[in-house]
């Protein structure tokens, strides 16, 4: 599974900077441009996945999940077909970064879900997951600067306003329950502080 989780591990962002690290192979088998143009803080690679349709959404809303797994063990199974799930990019405890799809794909994140009355988010919202259980480790300072320097230029780009930034378990009640109700509101404080600087 390694062996080929590492070839079809993406590139290095052109972004930022992206050294070459034991936990994150460096192999390049894509050649899709960084949806983001802005210089990053933390290291950002790209990832394929199979797991998404190329070019069919407009982001109005950005969904927050979290995996409940590893890292890696969620760059390992987004890539695999047999998982059929997806984010738009996952986002690890100290800050990296893996993203999977373009902000025009259609990943597989929210499932059978609805906000206000408008069904299947996947068709139109941003998935942003964090590694882990949010509700067994809360989400450290870096993971969610991490997710703030990610997020806040693409609600500027798409329009998105912060009454859309919503929770999994918001918009699949009973179904899902990430991420925490503590990790939510901490993290919308901060971003909400980052888009008003």
């Amino acid at each position: 599974m390694w062996t080929w989780t590492k070839k079809l591990f993406g590139k290095r962002s052109e972004t930022g900077p992206a050294p070459a690290s034991a936990s994150l192979p460096s192999a390049s088998t894509i050649s899709s441009q960084p949806a983001a143009t802005t210089r990053t803080s933390y290291d950002e690679r790209r990832c394929f996945t199979p797991n998404k349709q190329p070019g069919r959404i407009t982001p109005q809303a950005i969904v927050l999940h979290h995996s409940a797994g590893s890292y890696l063990g969620g760059v390992e199974w987004i890539a695999n077909p047999a998982s059929k799930v997806s984010y738009h990019v996952l986002i690890a405890r100290d800050g990296r970064r893996t993203v999977f799809g373009e902000d025009t794909d259609r990943c597989w994140h929210a499932g059978v879900s609805s906000w206000c009355g408008r069904g299947d988010l996947n068709s139109w919202s941003l998935g942003v997951s964090w590694e882990g259980d949010t509700y067994d480790r809360p989400l450290e300072d870096a993971a969610m600067e991490s997710a703030i320097e990610y997020i806040a230029p693409r609600m500027k780009k798409w329009g998105i306003p912060m009454t859309r930034v919503l929770t999994h378990q918001e918009v699949s009640p009973g179904r899902k329950n990430d991420i925490s109700l503590a990790d939510a509101a901490r993290f919308k404080s901060r971003l909400k502080a980052a888009l008003n600087d």
